[in-house]
Parts: C-alpha cells; structure tokens; sequence
C-alpha cells in the first residue's frame, strides 16, 4: 500500500489532475467508495508502522552483521551503541540490536 501511496504522491505533484475514472475507488458521482476508504486507511496505518519502526532503529540500532563459511556469523555495535542485544519484538520474531548502557551513579 505504501508503494501506492508514493506513485500516488509522485503523481499529484507532476500532474494536473483532469478527472476520475468510475470504478472502484470512485463513483458515478465522483465521489469516493467505501474501498477507497479502507485503502486509505491500510495507507494510514502503514505510515504509522514505519514511523514505529524508525523510532525502534533510534533507540535500538541495527547490529552490523557478516557471514563467512570458515567463520560462521559475526554480530557486532558500531560505536554509537556499546552492545549487542537479541530482542523479542511484540510480533514475536526475535531480532538482534545495538544499544548503549548507560549507567547513573547515585
């Protein structure tokens, strides 16, 4: 949906708008169906799951990561991060993260 929304984007901002095509996103009328509505809504919800996501990558950064076949897999934190993490995420996959410590001495 989202791949959508950027054409559509593109779109608006290149070209003049000269009419609707009667079908499924708009009516005799002109006027938008309940699908256009719902799609607009999966295009809300997406934009809102990649703000969430970015908010993650912030406040854990993605491992730096390399595979060879004599050394198997190697994780490791670039310096802005100080260690590497596997997190269980609400969807239940498990994911590998950079973050920074911080301790407070009272």
């Amino acid at each position: 949906m989202l791949t959508l929304h950027n054409w559509l984007s593109f779109y608006e901002k290149n070209y003049v708008c000269v009419g609707r095509v009667t079908g499924r996103f708009y009516g005799e009328d002109g006027l938008p169906t309940p699908a256009l509505t719902q799609v607009e809504a999966a295009i809300t919800r997406g934009l809102e799951a990649n703000k969430l996501q970015l908010q993650e990558k912030q406040t854990f950064p993605p491992c730096n990561a390399e595979w060879s076949s004599a050394r198997g897999s190697r994780l490791w934190c670039s310096q802005k991060s100080s260690f590497n993490r596997s997190l269980a995420l609400a969807s239940g996959s498990l994911k590998h993260a950079c973050h920074r410590l911080i301790l407070q001495f009272l």
